[in-house]
Formats: C-alpha cells, structure tokens, sequence
C-alpha cells in the first residue's frame, strides 16, 4: 500500500533523511518512534505530498507522489502534530466545510455522523474550536482526517493531550481501523507503540535503523535471555550450583532478599533453554522456589540502544570520512 525507495530529504546541507526505505501493506499499523529531530515528521510529510524527497520514490496505492499527488491525497487522511484548525469555526461547521472538501456531497451527512461519534465529539459540536481543550482539538483534527474514508491514514502523535479514557477510546478505535485501512502512526510514548502496532519502525539521525515487531528488536539489541530466580538456600551453595552450569554466562544478585533467600537476574545465550537448566538446579538441589519468572528487556531500553548504536555508527562514519579526506 504505501512504498518508499532509497527516500533522501535535504534542507540546505542537512540531511533529514538518508535512503530511507520500507513497505507496509494493506491493513498494517506501523508505529514510528525515534528522537526528537530524527526524521519521523518529514517522512509522514513526503508521503502526504505537503514535502517532496530530493531524490528517491515514494508510492502510495500504486500512485507516485511526485507525479499524481492527487490521487495519492484522496487516498489520505493526515492528522498533524501541530493541528491545523479554524479556531472561528463551530466544530459542526468546519468537519462539514471539510466534507465538503473532500467533495463528499450526497455522503456527507453519513460520514459526519460517524466521525463525530467515533471521535467523541457530540457534545461539543456547537462551540467553536478556539475554545476547546487540546485534548478535543485533537480528536476534531483525527475526524477530519477520518471524514472521507481514507484508505490510509497518517496520524502523528495522536493521542496527545488526550486524558486516560480518551487515549484508551482512541486506541481501540485505532486497531478497529486498521481492519480496512493502512495506518502509520507517531507516537513518543513507546508503551502505546508497543500496543497498538504490528510492526516498529526506528529511524535515528535521518536513517532506519531498526524495522520489526518489538520481539524482533528486543533480539536485534540483545543475544541474551534472563531470567530472575529467587530460592531458599545459602549464598554459597547457590553460587557453586550456578558456577557448575557452563551454560549460564553470567549472573547478578539481588541484595534486597531477607536472609535465607538468595535472589539472582541469571543469563544465558539465546540459543540455551534456561528454563530447563534453573529447573534442573532446583530439583538437584531441593530449592524451594520464592520467584521465578523471564525477564525482558523494556521498550524504552531496546530505543536506547538502537538509537545510540545508530549514533555511535554515524559518527564513526563521519570520522571515518573527515580521516580519508585528510590523507
């Protein structure tokens, strides 16, 4: 549904993005994350057609952004960061002024209302924008984007400024979507990312540096799996049981357990069934088990790393430039 190729953008002497490309398909939900100024943004806007790449191809349902970015807007719905609404308009009057747009005509009045319930916006449908909470700008710019029946739509950070309930509604009504329709949203709160989106994308100093399901990526950071075990036994024993394990590569304790219980986050390669080699222990030595569970690495820590690991690399490349041109 939405393709992009070697995707560059330059203003000026900075690179926004540097041969950008991937693919989602029909009914996917793409979660983009990346730092503040990574790419994220200008990326959403070259496949809205409000920017053009400076080189590479971008498609959207079969059609080329350059060459057809009407078709490709027909296509669309965008909901920006920054919402871009007449804040002298009655909510009513400008979801209408936008169906209107969007050349609805007889359809209209069928698509107003459901937006207008999908969104939550029934009871504020006679004030003006300019003097609702960020929270209903918010949903008035995702019903506008909704308002056509967009094939795909290009939500960046939409649950902003939502409260709980609200943030829960929009979710729901987000998977619901994605039935039907391709969506890419944008988001900085990673736990959102990691419920709603099938797939992650990771873009860091204008490049892609990670594309996958958060499994994939917490593998793509760590080679390891841990597991954090608490039993009833000494220090000692423990610790020779655990060091007669050629297996297990490494093991760190936990000091807060009350004497009597040792506690400990143990690690092993991918490749090792830890689970089977704790449980062997704990028979083998007659453990009484206080905890015993797999541990994973977080969301957040799985960013960190992708992202520094993208910045260590481009500067070992520009280093690795700046030295060539010196000789």
């Amino acid at each position: 549904m939405i393709e992009l190729k070697k995707v560059c953008k330059n203003y000026g002497l900075t690179k926004a993005l540097t041969d950008v490309s991937f693919s989602v398909k029909k009914g996917e939900i793409i979660g983009f994350v990346g730092p503040n100024g990574a790419g994220k943004t200008t990326a959403m806007k070259i496949i809205t057609t409000y920017t053009a790449p400076t080189s590479g191809t971008v498609t959207v349902g079969g059609y080329d952004v350059m060459k057809n970015p009407l078709e490709v807007r027909q296509l669309i719905g965008y909901s920006p960061e920054t919402v871009p609404l007449y804040s002298d308009m009655l909510v009513r009057e400008y979801l209408e002024f936008m169906g209107a747009a969007r050349h609805l005509n007889g359809n209209l009045k069928s698509r107003f209302d459901w937006v207008v319930q999908a969104a939550g916006l029934e009871n504020v449908l006679n004030r003006k924008i300019g003097v609702l909470s960020k929270g209903y700008k918010q949903r008035t710019c995702l019903a506008q984007a909704m308002i056509h029946d967009p094939e795909v739509l290009i939500l960046d950070e939409p649950t902003s400024g939502l409260d709980p309930i609200q943030i829960i509604g929009v979710r729901k009504l987000i998977r619901d979507l994605a039935r039907e329709k391709t969506i890419i949203l944008s988001t900085h709160i990673l736990p959102e990312v990691a419920t709603m989106a099938d797939r992650i994308l990771v873009i860091s100093g204008g490049r892609l540096v990670a594309d996958g399901s958060f499994e994939d990526l917490r593998k793509k950071v760590t080679q390891r799996n841990s597991y954090y075990i608490a039993v009833k036994s000494t220090k000692k024993d423990f610790e020779a049981a655990i060091k007669a394990t050629p297996e297990i590569e490494d093991i760190e304790y936990d000091h807060e357990q009350p004497r009597g219980i040792v506690g400990a986050h143990v690690f092993a390669d991918h490749k090792v069934d830890l689970v089977e080699k704790l449980n062997g222990l704990i028979r083998e030595h007659n453990w009484t088990v206080v905890e015993f569970q797999r541990e994973k690495i977080s969301l957040e820590d799985s960013f960190i790393k992708l992202t520094q690991a993208a910045t260590e690399k481009s500067g070992s490349d520009v280093a690795a430039k700046e030295e060539g041109g010196a000789e």
